[in-house]
């Protein structure tokens, strides 16, 4: 009887022991835990900013194409009246068409 009260006392021993040495480690790994929650909140929130701002690009480049890098389109039917002013000519001052030729000389 003797040695059955002492192992008892032993494993209870070590029984306090292993969940005093868990408590420590669970609050530890609740702390670790829950920071990591956190974080991860953080990032699904900037994700979710992110997706918005993309979703919005890809709805303006659909909604609006790029005009700027597109040249203007040529109209064949335009009149286009330039000042000639007291630049050089050539052939008769009251022509139906008038050709003009811009040039840089240097």
């Amino acid at each position: 009887m003797i040695k059955s009260n002492g192992v008892r006392l032993l494993l209870v021993i070590a029984g306090v022991f292993l969940f005093s040495c868990n408590a420590t480690n669970n609050s530890e790994l609740e702390n670790e835990i829950n920071e990591l929650k956190d974080s991860q909140a953080v990032i699904s929130k900037k994700m979710a900013s992110l997706e918005k701002a993309v979703n919005n690009l890809a709805l303006a480049s659909k909604n609006k194409p790029n005009e700027k890098n597109k040249p203007p389109k040529a109209d064949p039917n335009k009149v286009y009246n330039i000042p000639i002013g007291d630049s050089f000519t050539k052939g008769p001052n009251d022509a139906a068409v008038t050709i003009i030729e811009w040039s840089d000389f240097q």
